[in-house]
C-alpha cells in the first residue's frame, strides 16, 4: 500500500500550457494588428499626398487651359508652366498602386489632358518661332530685294527698264517736236538776199 502510494506520488505532473499559449497568441495578434495599422497609415498618407499634388496640378491645368484660349497667349511661358504641371501629375501618380480607385482615375484622366495641352503649346511655340525667324530673314534680305522689286523683270543693258526707257523716248520726241528742224533752219535762218544782175551799188 505504501509502495503503491509512493509510486503514484512519484509520477510527473503535466505542464500547465493554457495561459502561456493564450499570451503568445495575443502577442502575435497585436503584432499583426500593428502591421496592418502601419500599412493603413502609409496608404492614407500616400492618398493624402497624391490628393494634394492632384489638386495643385488640376488648378494649374485649368489656368493654362484658360490662358491658351486667349489670342495673346504667351506660349513660351505656358510651355514652362505646363512642364511643372506634368511633373505634379507624375508626382500624384507615384503611389498609383495604393491609391483609391476614384482618385486614380481622376489623376489618369487629367494627366492625359495635361499632356495633350503640352503638345499643343509646343506646336504653337514652334510655329511662332518659325514665323519669327522667317520675318527676321525677310528683313535682313529686304535691302537686296527692294531694288529687284522696283525694276522690271527684263532690265536692259543700259540699266533702264522698259518703263524708264519709254519715258526717255517720250521726252526725246517731245524735245524734237518743240525744236526747229535742221532743214528749216538751213533754208530760212541762213539764207541771205542776193542782189539782182541789173542793179549795181555804184
Amino acid at each position: 500500500m505504501t509502495a503503491t502510494n509512493g509510486t503514484s506520488n512519484s509520477l510527473p505532473k503535466p505542464p500547465v500550457t493554457g495561459p502561456k499559449r493564450a499570451a503568445l497568441a495575443v502577442r502575435i495578434a497585436l503584432v499583426v494588428l500593428a502591421c496592418l495599422a502601419l500599412i493603413l497609415a502609409l496608404v492614407a498618407a500616400a492618398n493624402l499626398q497624391a490628393q494634394s499634388a492632384y489638386n495643385q496640378a488640376t488648378a494649374s491645368l485649368k489656368a493654362d487651359l484658360a490662358a491658351s484660349a486667349k489670342a495673346t497667349a504667351d506660349w513660351s511661358t505656358l510651355a514652362a508652366r505646363q512642364e511643372q504641371t506634368d511633373d505634379q501629375f507624375a508626382e500624384a501618380a507615384t503611389w498609383n498602386a495604393v491609391l483609391l480607385p476614384e482618385l486614380k482615375q481622376l489623376i489618369a484622366a487629367n494627366s492625359v489632358t495635361s499632356h495633350t495641352l503640352t503638345k499643343r503649346i509646343a506646336a504653337e511655340l514652334k510655329q511662332q518661332q518659325g514665323a519669327a525667324s522667317s520675318s527676321s530673314a525677310d528683313s535682313g534680305d529686304g535691302s537686296a530685294q527692294r531694288p529687284s522689286a522696283s525694276s522690271s523683270p527684263s532690265p536692259s543693258q543700259d540699266g533702264l527698264n522698259d518703263e524708264q526707257r519709254q519715258q526717255v523716248q517720250d521726252l526725246l520726241k517731245a524735245n524734237q517736236s518743240a525744236s526747229p528742224s535742221p532743214s528749216t533752219s538751213s533754208t530760212t535762218g541762213t539764207t541771205t538776199p542776193t542782189p539782182s544782175g541789173g542793179i549795181k551799188p555804184w
